[in-house]
């Protein structure tokens, strides 16, 4: 197993937040390696999934980049906070203004587990999401989804944080 751990970071200092903790959390019988989100495209036919990582609260460069890709791709695929944000506008979904910071009440059915209380960091939500399952949400936010015919997670929350499960997981299916 081979994993993309993709940083969407602009600041190599965030990537202590964002990057440093899903490498931490990942069993070492798995290889893997970093990204800039710049790169991703090119490095992405090489391993079996990738894992695109959140940023800071001030950092939007991100949704400038070009993810067309993922439309074409076969590889299971997470995005966290940031990378839900990439997945989602990808496939015809809207970015909207949405803050929630602080733990969350989630309620739905991810990975098995149908409530849990996660970590949410994030200015921005997402809605018109037609071509997704919603899988989770809190009060305020769609907080899990999957793409419906491709192996696409996404989760607005921060599992690196408080729900180390949802890396396992994704990396299991």
């Amino acid at each position: 197993m081979k994993v993309l751990i993709v940083s969407t970071c602009s600041d190599k200092l965030s990537e202590r937040e964002f990057v440093n903790p899903i490498v931490n959390q990942i069993d070492s019988s798995v290889e893997y390696e970093i990204c800039n989100i710049t790169d991703v495209e090119k490095m992405s036919s090489k391993f079996d999934k990738i894992i695109i990582c959140g940023t800071a609260l001030a950092d939007n460069e991100y949704l400038l980049e070009n993810f067309e890709w993922l439309k074409e791709t076969k590889k299971s695929v997470l995005g966290i906070c940031s990378g839900i944000q990439i997945i989602a506008k990808t496939f015809g979904g809207v970015i909207v203004p949405k803050k929630e910071i602080g733990i969350v009440e989630v309620k739905g059915n991810l990975f098995g587990q149908k409530k849990f209380k996660a970590y949410a960091l994030h200015t921005n939500g997402i809605s018109k999401l037609s071509e997704f399952e919603i899988l989770a949400r809190s009060k305020k936010s769609v907080q899990a989804i999957k793409h419906k015919s491709k192996n696409i997670f996404g989760v607005m929350f921060h599992p690196e944080v408080r729900n180390e499960w949802v890396i396992s997981e994704f990396i299991k299916t």
